[in-house]
């Protein structure tokens, strides 16, 4: 978890504003039981709503989570907490829109989190045939097709690791 904790100090949590109003301080905290969490001891993502993003509506600290979760990736993290950090990157580089303070500040989370992700393209590639499981495969082939701009290289991925990923990917 070294990686990850390197990449939580980098960031500034109380100077954002978390979805719930407050500084974004707890999140950081939330973050590293994610990573953190085994079968044993889960962590709820859902426990990040109304904090980093609500369904398909991203905050402030939807940008910096991304580094994070990133960082868990290339880091040494049970399987739970690997097939919840790739959950929870799908859903933030799925987000449509932001809150209404980010618009006005004149930012766009939304873009901002792909180009964030994009930083882990690779570790995504990684995923898909390192056989860990097929949701984290899964969920790294859905990551990919939402922020990779070489339609042939995730086409040539998603046949050459077809077994890797669920039925509906293939």
């Amino acid at each position: 978890m070294k990686l990850v904790e390197l990449e939580i100090e980098r960031h500034d949590w109380a100077n954002l504003r978390c979805g719930c109003g407050l500084p974004a301080t707890h999140v950081a905290a939330d973050l590293k039981q994610l990573v953190g969490s085994t079968e044993e001891n889960g962590f709820d993502i859902e426990s990040l709503d109304g904090h980093v993003l609500m369904p398909s509506v991203l905050f402030e600290p939807s940008v910096p989570t991304i580094s994070v979760v990133l960082a868990a990736l290339a880091d040494d993290v049970s399987s739970s907490a690997r097939d919840k950090c790739l959950d929870l990157l799908l859903l933030l580089v799925a987000g449509e829109g932001q809150a209404t303070e980010s618009s006005l500040a004149g930012r766009d989370l939304v873009d901002e989190c792909i180009s964030a992700a994009k930083f882990g393209v690779w570790l995504l590639y990684s995923e898909i045939f390192s056989g860990r499981s097929v949701d984290a495969s899964s969920n790294a082939y859905e990551v990919l097709s939402l922020i990779e701009n070489d339609a042939d290289r995730i086409d040539r991925v998603r046949v050459a690791g077809g077994d890797f990923l669920r039925w509906d990917l293939r």
